[in-house]
């Protein structure tokens, strides 16, 4: 039997890794049965992946847990997590059994996990953490807020044009954003209450406390593992490195559109593209261009024409994604040279699992996997450059559907080599401990 959990994500947040690294675990030991220890939405969204694809997943058996992540830097998320991990450190003993997978991290489970395993009944359990964007902590001396898209602030009077007809359309909506309006005081206020431990509670710090063998660490692109040797020793902490292991959607024939269509995958980042809508709208363009907002954020692109906002302010499902993304041309990113030195943007997993060429801003997470010599898009260094490349393309599509399908035809080729079937070796060292320092 082996103990996989995630702690931290609730529905689509996290499907693809997860589903890909459960996918691995199932193939890297075909004779185990996986105890999954998630809350239930999740472990529901993970089910379907399997399920589009044809994967088997019979195999993997939920164990139902609880927890709210958002409360998880406070007194009451440490006595919550303590009490979560302690009770599957007993199921995992109970099983005969001392390795247990993370699929995720924070500094705060790491101390839980480090604290428990203090005690006699846990000493000699053994873990493997998947890394996400908490590493990026590492690079400062003092806590830095992780970036939050800010835009503009409008004028009061163009804010009340754009949010009463949105409340009259849907009259439902009004008691929600009254709610809404009445939390945000005491949300900015319990903020700066989490921030105290936020502070001390940091990521270098929990990963080299009590250090042993009995712990490792995987990071999901080589330039991430690279670059954290500059702030911590990655052999000491036992890191490994698997990228992309996502279950590939089935290629899909090329789009054939009337004009270009472009699309943001996921979170995207609501200031930069306003910037960047901001300065198109500026451009004398004579061809038809659709963007698509695949996405629960579309703040800032309100004002702007050829834009399709996909969702009303909830959550898309997978099936409504991937339906919207059929159609599109080009995935475009706006994350700049500061963004995921220590992480690996979900967009580009969801680029090469749909086949979508990329657009997008120079930052390591991007630039590792567009190599020069094997191009899957285009790179650009400002957003000047981005809206003349994003120009060229809706002029020139039909001759610039050619160099897309070379994008394409490379993203294959690397599907093959990142495929998680062709990285089990890798995998089962990340779940494989030496005998313990301590």
């Amino acid at each position: 039997m082996i103990a996989v959990c995630e702690l931290q994500c609730k529905g689509i947040s996290h499907e693809k890794v997860n589903s890909g690294f459960l996918h691995g675990l199932l193939l890297a030991y075909p004779k185990e049965e996986i105890s999954f220890f998630a809350e239930q939405t999740h472990f529901q969204a993970l089910k379907r992946i399997f399920n589009n694809s044809k994967t088997n997943f019979k195999n993997i058996k939920l164990v139902k847990i609880n927890f709210n992540a958002n409360k998880s830097f406070s007194f009451e998320g440490i006595v919550s997590y303590y009490l979560l991990i302690k009770k599957i450190f007993n199921k995992l003993l109970s099983f005969g059994e001392n390795r247990i997978f993370f699929l995720s991290n924070s500094p705060i489970i790491l101390y839980v996990v480090k604290k428990l395993k203090q005690q006699k009944k846990y000493k000699n359990i053994n873990c493997t953490f998947v890394l996400h964007g908490e590493l990026e902590d590492i690079a400062t001396k003092k806590y830095k807020k992780p970036y939050i898209p800010v835009i503009s602030n409008r004028p009061v009077a163009a804010s009340i044009r754009i949010i009463i007809p949105k409340l009259l359309e849907n009259p439902k909506r009004t008691f929600s954003f009254l709610v809404k309006t009445l939390i945000q005081p005491l949300a900015q206020l319990y903020s700066q209450y989490s921030l105290i431990f936020k502070r001390k509670f940091r990521t270098k710090k929990m990963m080299m406390w009590q250090h042993s063998n009995q712990y490792n660490y995987i990071s999901m692109s080589p330039h991430v593992t690279e670059n954290a040797k500059k702030y911590i020793n990655t052999d000491h902490l036992n890191f490994h490195t698997i990228v992309l292991p996502i279950i590939f959607a089935k290629p899909d024939v090329m789009p054939n559109n009337k004009f270009i269509k472009f699309a943001v995958f996921g979170y995207g980042d609501s200031a930069q593209m306003n910037k960047m809508l901001t300065t198109l709208s500026k451009k004398k363009i004579t061809k038809s261009y659709e963007i698509k907002i695949i996405s629960m954020d579309s703040r800032g692109t309100e004002e702007f024409p050829n834009i399709t906002r996909l969702s009303r302010g909830n959550v898309l499902t997978r099936v409504e994604m991937e339906k919207a993304a059929q159609d599109v041309d080009v995935f475009i990113n706006l994350y700049d040279r500061t963004r995921h030195r220590f992480g690996c943007s979900l967009s580009i997993l969801e680029a090469f699992s749909y086949l979508k060429p990329v657009l997008h801003l120079s930052n390591p997470g991007y630039d590792y996997f567009n190599k020069p010599n094997k191009p899957i898009g285009f790179k650009v260094n400002n957003l000047d450059e981005f809206v003349e490349k994003m120009v060229d393309l809706i002029e020139n599509y039909p001759r610039c559907r050619k160099g897309l399908k070379i994008f394409r035809n490379n993203m294959l080729e690397y599907r093959k080599k990142y495929a998680i079937e062709n990285n089990l070796e890798k995998l089962k060292r990340s779940f494989t401990f030496k005998a313990s320092s301590l």
